[in-house]
């Protein structure tokens, strides 16, 4: 199991965070293979049947429907591995079907709420001007480039450009550009910091670029300046919602700019006001 958790994070490029959830699930798989007499290390014994026994006991602890298919996909991803990297005579993951789940709600950001960030950014006072300089910094690229947490923690300074090459899940490669705005305030950023660092936000140990984790907890401290939640990937919904209702926007380019794997993953970030709704009903007329 652990070589499969190495495996998505040095090889697909997948975030701590979404380790730390395949592990925390395959370890309850492994805990309830246990009590009916299996164990995960013998995956080719395990049967469709154990997984839906899995599966519906976990609805019985009164885990949501989401919760439950984060453990399928942990699931499914762990007998892919060992049936297409190994080579083992597994269960088939595809056999594994999803428990249904209400439409997806995305979050974003509005007009009013993205001003007040950006007020209250400018205003983020530190005890020292380059703290505060950064924190402004990741608050725009997140805003401006749509960039993942992971993604923007492993920047290196010398793939700065007008153009930014970033890799992202599953190894998925993608072109991210920089407004002249964000590249003066990277050059102020990097001509203030009085270390050298390959990574753009590094980390006080060396050779190390700022964790994931850092980054929540520093958009904690600006919540409770706030009235409303900061959770830096929101920044990311609001750049492709923003992106999509742009009129003369193309969702499958869209769709690109964001590094999705399917253009259906885009299209959650669609939606309408009842006002455009009423004009398009109204435009028929009998």
């Amino acid at each position: 199991m652990e070589n499969y958790l190495d495996f998505l994070l040095y090889n697909k490029w997948l975030s701590h965070n979404t380790i730390i959830r395949y592990r925390k699930s395959l370890k309850k798989f492994e805990c309830f293979l246990w009590s009916i007499w299996k164990s995960l290390s013998r995956i080719y014994e395990i049967e469709l049947s154990d997984v839906y026994s899995f599966i519906y006991n976990e609805r019985n602890v009164w885990l949501s429907t989401s919760s439950c298919n984060n453990s399928i996909n942990a699931i499914r991803g762990y007998l892919r591995y060992c049936k297409n990297i190994l080579n083992l005579n597994v269960l088939d993951p595809t056999k594994i079907t999803w428990c249904k789940a209400p439409e997806r709600n995305v979050w974003f950001f509005n007009k009013e709420q993205k001003t007040l960030i950006k007020k209250a950014v400018n205003n983020w006072i530190w005890k020292k001007s380059i703290t505060q300089l950064r924190n402004k910094l990741l608050t725009y690229m997140l805003m401006n480039t749509g960039l993942r947490v992971h993604e923007l923690a492993k920047i290196k300074t010398e793939e700065i450009w007008e153009s930014l090459q970033v890799i992202g899940k599953w190894w998925k490669r993608r072109v991210v550009f920089l407004k002249k705005e964000l590249l003066d305030m990277i050059y102020e950023y990097l001509s203030k910091r009085n270390r050298d660092s390959e990574y753009l936000f590094d980390s006080t140990k060396e050779g190390k670029h700022l964790r994931e984790s850092s980054i929540r907890r520093i958009y904690e401290q600006l919540t409770a300046k706030l009235w409303f939640h900061i959770h830096p990937h929101r920044f990311r919904h609001t750049f492709c919602t923003d992106l999509l209702h742009i009129p003369w926007a193309n969702i499958y380019n869209v769709s690109k700019l964001m590094g999705h794997k399917r253009i259906t993953t885009t299209q959650i970030y669609l939606w309408c006001e009842d006002v455009e709704l009423k004009k398009l009903q109204f435009w028929l007329k009998f």
